[in-house]
């Protein structure tokens, strides 16, 4: 009975000739072209020097917004295994600097044997409570990638340059480095 109901009312709605009246395949008349006088008329110069320094602040803007761009695009990737004992404190580190540079990306990787992997993610659950978006390299496609031999590394991404760093110490004197570029 309900299909029997749809069905009418889809024929009622697509054979009834007042949909054809309604308006609907009319021609409608064009749009007016051209400019309106208020658009042809042209604005009056009240200050000969606003726009020299229009062009200088937009100039000034320009630059910090490339910088800032070039900012965005910076990242460091942590490679660590699960059996290391330094992975804690090089955390530690990456969290400090992420709250002092938020517009650098942090992404931590998982490397090392898989055997037991669960038991050993949950063994050491700490390591993912410092706000960083860690992956399981499985294939090690990434550690091949960055020619990563051993745990805990970074590999720096700043303006599309990879810098790479088996240490906190080496770490630490490539990014002091790269911020003193960027200011």
């Amino acid at each position: 009975m309900l299909h029997l109901l749809s069905i009418s009312i889809c024929a009622i709605l697509l054979f009834n000739p007042i949909i054809v009246y309604a308006g609907f395949f009319e021609e409608s008349k064009p749009i007016q072209e051209g400019e309106c006088d208020g658009c042809r008329s042209e604005l009056p110069d009240v200050n000969p020097g606003v726009e020299k320094k229009v062009a200088e602040i937009e100039k000034a803007i320009s630059g910090k917004l490339d910088k800032k761009e070039n900012a965005d695009n910076n990242e460091i990737i942590f490679f660590t295994s699960l059996t290391s004992n330094s992975s804690v404190s090089a955390l530690d580190a990456l969290a400090k600097f992420k709250k002092d540079n938020p517009a650098w990306k942090i992404k931590g990787v998982v490397v090392g044997p898989l055997r037991n992997l669960r038991q050993n993610l949950l063994q050491r659950q700490k390591l993912f409570n410092y706000g960083i978006e860690f992956s399981i390299d499985i294939n090690g496609n990434l550690t091949k990638e960055f020619d990563v031999i051993k745990t805990p590394s970074y590999v720096i991404i700043c303006e599309g340059k990879h810098y790479k760093a088996e240490d906190q110490l080496e770490l630490k004197e490539i990014l002091n480095s790269l911020i003193n570029k960027f200011k």
